[in-house]
């Protein structure tokens, strides 16, 4: 079995970090054996003096500290390395041979990344690969401690066109997606972090991250292709369910749940009926809270209701007393705590409304004192 035909090119390890990472190093070796390392400190200072451009990376560090640099360097790297040895003050002959190197990488590496591949197209890459070897085994053979006897040159010389042939482009077997998929979605945000719950924060950054993409890039299609964006909000079913459950829920005192919200949202019905009329006299009131129960009655029967006092008042029981009395619906006694069949509250407001068409409503607001309880 032959182990080059079993394993398949990754370029970013193969390439990038690999031949790549290999050609600089053996490039400032080389120069710095016939220049000494003042010819190091000259190319340092033209990668940091270079103009800043986007998405291009600037090298403020010498170049000989490059052991540590992610593949997006190394990428930004051979975008500049041409021009960076151009002019240096050495020999003419070596600084040709070093730029038609950086070319011949340049335009191999461009190649490497076609999606498609004709005949025409694998004929020219298989030249640039020999041509570029050729060159890279001339200039840095003797700068190498194994001669230049790596697994990759081998592998990348004679098996990479026969590999596109039998299984495709190199991008289909690139681990880059993956890479850098790690490295937006998991490094950045650990790093962003302050590393307590680490999961839970990369995860909400995350969801921001999406949301903010969402909303800039998809919008206004979203609002060409359904109209406004109203119709998706679930604004109206959020404000209904804090309206008319949590709210009614906190406001019951956790007995017959259902029951107890189901007759609060009856009178708050009733409420906002009457004022939703709107008539031409009407004054606007101050909000009221759930727990201030509704009744309508006619105006006429409200001294009957306020004249029937609390008769031979106990501190001690459990009927609380207000201001008014209400007799009880037969049919209701049962649910509530009662006192000889009435109950008590304290008013809080009473309102007449006129309208238009001469029809009289009347409100009572009143503070309503029920504490019964299952248990007792």
């Amino acid at each position: 079995m032959n182990n080059y035909e079993a394993i398949v090119i990754d370029r970013i390890y193969h390439l990038d970090l690999g031949l790549f990472k290999h050609q600089i190093n053996f490039t400032c070796s080389l120069l710095k054996e016939k220049y000494r390392a003042s010819i190091l400190d000259t190319i340092d200072n033209r990668l940091a003096n270079i103009p800043r451009f986007s998405e291009l990376k600037i090298f403020k560090n010498s170049i000989q500290s490059l052991a540590r640099i992610t593949t997006n360097k190394y990428r930004n790297l051979m975008k500049v390395m041409i021009f960076v040895l151009d002019n240096l003050n050495i020999d003419k002959s070596i600084q040709n041979k070093l730029l038609k190197l950086y070319e011949d990488w340049n335009n191999m590496h461009l190649l490497s990344r076609y999606e498609e591949f004709t005949d025409n197209d694998l004929k020219d890459f298989e030249n640039l690969i020999i041509n570029w070897a050729q060159q890279f085994i001339k200039l840095f053979k003797t700068n190498s401690a194994s001669k230049l006897k790596f697994p990759k040159l081998h592998s990348w010389i004679y098996y990479t066109t026969d590999l596109i042939k039998k299984y495709s482009c190199l991008n289909g077997f690139s681990t880059e997606t993956y890479e850098s998929l790690h490295k937006d979605f998991v490094k950045t945000l650990y790093y962003l972090s302050n590393k307590q719950n680490i999961e839970d924060q990369i995860m909400k950054m995350m969801c921001i991250r999406d949301r903010l993409h969402s909303w800039i890039y998809y919008t206004t299609d979203l609002i060409k292709k359904y109209s406004c964006l109203n119709g998706f909000s679930t604004e109206t079913y959020e404000s209904l369910h804090k309206d008319f459950v949590k709210t009614l829920y906190y406001l019951s005192n956790k007995q017959n749940i259902e029951d107890q919200i189901m007759k609060m949202v009856q009178r708050q019905a009733i409420a906002s009926k009457l004022l939703s009329r709107k008539p031409k006299n009407f004054k606007t009131i101050n909000p009221f809270k759930f727990t201030n129960l509704i009744w309508i009655f006619g105006l006429n029967n409200a001294p009957k209701f306020i004249d029937h006092r609390l008769k031979n008042y106990r501190p001690n029981s459990k009927i609380y007393s207000g201001n008014i009395a209400v007799a009880m619906n037969p049919e209701e006694l049962l649910e509530y705590l009662t006192d000889k069949k009435i109950c008590y509250g304290q008013i809080y407001l009473l309102i007449k409304v006129e309208t238009a068409k001469e029809n009289v409503d009347n409100l009572l607001l009143i503070q309503w004192y029920d504490f019964k309880s299952t248990k007792n």
